[in-house]
């Protein structure tokens, strides 16, 4: 009797693990993943340094309107004369530097004590500590404050002796558009202007050295208290000027005044 069925005495083996295409094809996918995780990380990153560098400026504004407040309008100085060093912060006649009143104001130690325990100016929780900021990584920065805030620089103008005049609120003419503090350039920041200079780490700033280290945004305090975040395109031209007339963000205590 024929069988219906013949049975395959040849067993089918199957060879084990990947083809080679289909290595490079696992190999392509777990690559490409990677580059999206870490392009939302670090998006969520930035995103969260702007967050906080707003609410420092913020409250950097809010204490100023308090510390004019108490001094009939007086405003502080933008830096001291002399070296940008722990010794120069506590120089008695540099009291009224804005790095020593304005944390005073918020409740913390002004820069000017901080000369033997730096470490205190770089911790997250000083409020002009700014996150996101190249500060740098070595035990140089222990040697001096770096600032990554900085005053306007073009507020306060040298009289006939040569000495800058401590100017009052009064003085601004628009305080709701004129800028008190802007996120400034360090020695390790990113430029994306050819026209951005003066990455230095002081205390005082001009506009050129704004620093854009939130995707190319940075942020920008007001004389009323009130934050913006900005773009260095907003600050300065392509030849480097200072945008002029001022309109939309003032630097100077007069609008009318060319700020360049």
């Amino acid at each position: 009797m024929t069988p219906i069925f013949k049975k395959n005495t040849r067993a089918r083996r199957t060879a084990p693990g990947f083809t080679l295409v289909e290595l490079l094809v696992c190999i392509a996918i777990v690559a490409g993943l990677s580059v999206i995780a870490i392009s939302i990380a670090k998006s969520s990153r930035q995103k969260a340094y702007l967050v906080s560098a707003n609410e420092k400026l913020r409250s950097l504004g809010s204490a100023l309107v308090g510390y004019t407040t108490d001094t009939n309008g007086l405003l502080p100085f933008e830096d001291s004369p002399g070296t940008d060093d722990w010794t120069t912060a506590a120089d008695p006649a540099n009291a009224a530097a804005w790095y020593n009143v304005l944390p005073r104001q918020m409740g913390f130690k002004p820069v000017g004590e901080l000369g033997n325990s730096p470490e205190m100016f770089y911790a997250d929780s000083y409020p002009i500590f700014i996150q996101g900021a190249p500060y740098p990584d070595s035990e140089k920065k222990f040697g001096s404050p770096y600032f990554a805030v900085a005053m306007n620089s073009r507020l306060q103008r040298k009289g006939e002796d040569g000495i800058k005049v401590q100017g009052k609120l009064s003085m601004v003419r628009n305080p709701a558009r004129t800028v008190a503090f802007l996120e400034r350039g360090m020695p390790d920041d990113e430029k994306v202007n050819k026209a951005q200079s003066g990455f230095d780490a002081g205390p005082k700033a001009n506009p050129r050295a704004f620093a854009a280290r939130h995707n190319q945004k940075g942020v920008l305090v007001f004389f009323d208290g009130h934050a913006e975040t900005r773009a260095v395109s907003d600050l300065i031209g392509k030849g480097g000027l200072i945008v002029f007339p001022q309109t939309d963000i003032v630097w100077t205590m007069d609008p009318e005044e060319d700020p360049n």
